[in-house]
């Protein structure tokens, strides 16, 4: 009777919740603040959970209500706190042809809730670091 025996992981392989992928635009701003280090919203591909992701902050910039004048095809809302934005997106050449990028953020915070893109047929989806890229490149 053979005995099988576990081993342990080498130290050379990093452990997959331990590595951290950063977007771009996190990799070039780096940290420029005291306090909580930043979760980039695009470590698994598309966005997700985060924390003053240098991407995501591009596109609250393109719909922040202190600029001079928010861009056409911009529409945004302030409701207690909450900001909402959709900026549409059907002139940006993004896969599926998205009708707009629908954001939602709590005050001025580093964490933003939400980001789909809207389609005209089919289910929202969560956009990827190209996209949003594709979205600040459209607007700025």
């Amino acid at each position: 009777m053979s005995k099988t025996t576990e081993t342990e992981p080498s130290a050379e392989v990093a452990n997959p919740v331990d590595v951290f992928v950063m977007c771009v635009a996190c990799d070039n701003r780096g940290k420029t603040w005291k306090g909580s280090d930043p979760k980039c919203a695009f470590d698994c591909g598309v966005f997700g959970d985060n924390w003053n992701c240098a991407t995501v902050g591009m596109i609250r910039d393109i719909c922040y209500e202190g600029q001079s004048s928010i861009p056409d095809g911009v529409d945004y809302q302030y409701c207690e706190d909450d900001k909402y934005a959709t900026i549409k997106t059907d002139d940006i050449d993004i896969d599926g042809r998205p009708l707009a990028l629908w954001v939602s953020w709590y005050k001025s915070r580093g964490s933003t809730q939400a980001m789909w893109l809207l389609f005209d047929s089919g289910p929202p989806r969560h956009p990827t670091e190209l996209e949003c890229l594709l979205i600040v490149d459209f607007y700025t």
